[in-house]
């Protein structure tokens, strides 16, 4: 059959068949011509030209892997340049070949297993099918196949989506929730913690109080001597104990200041070998030039003091422990340490030859009460004390550890621009000076505390006020005729706390100073306090050193200007 235009006037053409027969009649033989329209025809196959253009454009340009595979065989008839991009083989490498002996999928059985499923149910789906490229790289697809009939074909298409940047992302959110579940329980322990370390402190000011008392009524050659000074001993050890847990709950209130981070390590080196043992040598390691940082000196001492600690316990045999300051700097994509930002640090760096730490082990090391000690042994305050004061200052801690190698610790304190703040020497005031004439109202809702304040400061002179809670401390300062020098005060009190008490007071005895003291100031209370011009004695305290506090205030001059509100 031959095909041809035919055109009708007026009429537009038509694409048409034409064929021939012969037809016998009477006359001879006569040929006819048969003509048949195949516009429906014409028009279908170029429909199905223009979808096959359509669709190979679509497989060439999809940011998708794509592969064609025989149904019967499993053979790969067509792949697709997203698809031999992604795996780094050619398209030659892959046309022809079985699915299994592909270059990507290394697990015959299995591949052959899945061919086989996929012929019978039609689809099959991976979620996350790990496949591996020619340079080895492993790369997370999801992988989706379905069989579908071309021209009475039936073949199988199989959908490759690289999902290798959402791992990743969901693998970061996923670190993300767990280290905010972690912040979470951190947070609640660290609320029960400072609670707990505020009732603890007002009953250690008790006892250190009343044995500083007794021991001063009680003779050197005393045989009951001994006895109060281990009650005042194992006082100051709960002291201890009770500071580590404000420091972890971050509701101890820190005095930061700019100082040589040489000095503080000098310090805290000739009081080591009592602390870990005459059998663990000690190695500091100091640069020529000073170290400045800007923190709270008692803390970092803490901090070199906890980690000698956990050093000697490492080296039960001994061992040897190394303390070495240095000024670094981080510049702009440095490496390592990938968790510090550029800049100017102090480092403070921590190591010991002891037995080092599992990775189980490294991975908890700075989780509040972990501990590998037997029970009684460790309080597992430590580290994770450490980790709450250096993040507090502003810097970094990173651990090293290899089991039979040692551990090292090593912390990144950013370097301070201002200038070096010398700590004044502590001096033993003497006792007649302790003595004082002024009036002080004393405002403390734990009774035995407050009845010992009170007898304490009678005794050395002061004429004192007392009130067990704010309104009361209100009611009697309205009352009173004469003036009122010191307000020493509680700063957590039921009903109103010690500073809005102060500033109370302050519209009544304009020159009045104030002396706040706590066992913790919550971050709200904390600033507050660190505001102003008050002076501040954390909890528990000698009464000694209450007295000296007190003596400080009255030598310095009287405020000069009325607090707002306050009368003219």
């Amino acid at each position: 059959m031959v095909e041809h235009e035919l055109g009708y006037k007026d009429v537009c053409e038509i694409p048409a068949g034409i064929s021939r027969g012969a037809v016998e009649v009477q006359e001879g033989m006569l040929v006819s011509r048969a003509i048949r329209d195949i516009t429906v025809r014409k028009r279908a196959e170029e429909a199905l030209q223009a979808s096959e253009i359509r669709y190979r454009r679509l497989f060439e340009a999809a940011q998708d892997g794509i592969l064609i595979l025989d149904f019967a065989t499993g053979q790969v008839v067509d792949v697709n340049p997203f698809l031999t991009n992604l795996l780094g083989y050619s398209h030659a490498e892959l046309v022809g070949k079985d699915l299994w002996e592909m270059g990507p999928v290394k697990d015959i059985s299995a591949s052959r297993l899945s061919f086989a499923d996929l012929q019978t149910k039609g689809v099959i789906r991976y979620d996350d099918l790990p496949l591996e490229t020619r340079d080895g790289r492993r790369i997370a697809v999801e992988f989706v196949s379905n069989v579908y009939t071309v021209g009475g074909t039936r073949v199988i298409q199989c959908n490759i989506r690289d999902i290798t940047r959402r791992k990743h992302a969901e693998e970061g959110l996923r670190r993300s929730e767990e280290q905010l579940q972690q912040a979470s329980k951190l947070e609640a322990v660290g609320r029960l913690a400072g609670g707990v370390a505020h009732d603890f402190n007002n009953l250690l000011g008790v006892i250190l109080g009343s044995s500083e008392l007794l021991l001063d009524d009680i003779g050197a050659n005393d045989p009951r001597r001994r006895y109060v000074e281990a009650i005042t001993t194992a006082s100051k050890r709960a002291a201890s104990l009770t500071k580590q847990l404000l420091s972890f709950s971050r509701k101890q209130v820190s005095s930061p200041l700019v100082f040589d981070l040489n000095s503080i390590v000098r310090e805290t080196g000739r009081m080591l070998p009592r602390v870990i043992g005459e059998h663990i040598e000690i190695g500091i390691v100091l640069p020529v030039e000073q170290a400045p940082v800007l923190a709270d000196p008692t803390q970092i001492q803490q901090v070199l003091m906890n980690l000698a600690a956990n050093a000697r316990d490492a080296m039960p045999e001994g061992g040897k422990l190394t303390i070495e300051v240095a000024n670094w700097e981080m510049k702009q994509g440095g490496g390592e340490p990938a968790d510090v930002a550029p800049g100017h640090y102090v480092t403070l760096t921590v190591s010991d030859t002891g037995t080092g730490m599992p990775p189980e082990i490294q991975s908890r090391a700075f989780d509040p009460f972990f501990t590998t000690k037997d029970l009684g042994k460790g309080t597992g305050l430590g580290l994770s004390t450490v980790y709450g004061i250096v993040k507090e200052s502003g810097g970094s801690i990173l651990l090293n550890s290899e089991q039979g190698e040692g551990t090292t610790f090593r912390i990144y304190l950013p370097k301070a621009k201002e200038e070096i703040i010398e700590p004044a020497a502590a001096s033993r005031v003497p006792d007649e000076s302790l003595r004082g004439s002024e009036t002080i109202f004393l405002v403390e809702d734990q009774s035995e505390l407050r009845g010992l304040a009170h007898k304490f400061l009678q005794g050395l002179g002061y004429r004192v006020l007392v009130a067990g809670l704010p309104r009361e401390a209100i009611q009697i300062a309205q009352q009173f005729t004469g003036e009122i020098d010191l307000l020493l005060t509680d700063v957590v009190m039921p009903g109103m706390n010690g500073r809005e008490l102060a500033r109370q007071l302050r519209l009544l005895y304009a020159n009045m100073r104030v002396l706040c003291v706590s066992g913790f100031a919550d971050q709200t209370l904390e600033q507050d306090v660190l505001d102003t011009n008050d002076a501040f004695l954390a909890k528990p305290f000698l009464l000694r050193e209450l007295a000296t506090k007190i003596r400080e205030l009255f030598r310095e001059p009287k405020l000069c200007t009325p607090p707002e509100g306050a009368p003219e």
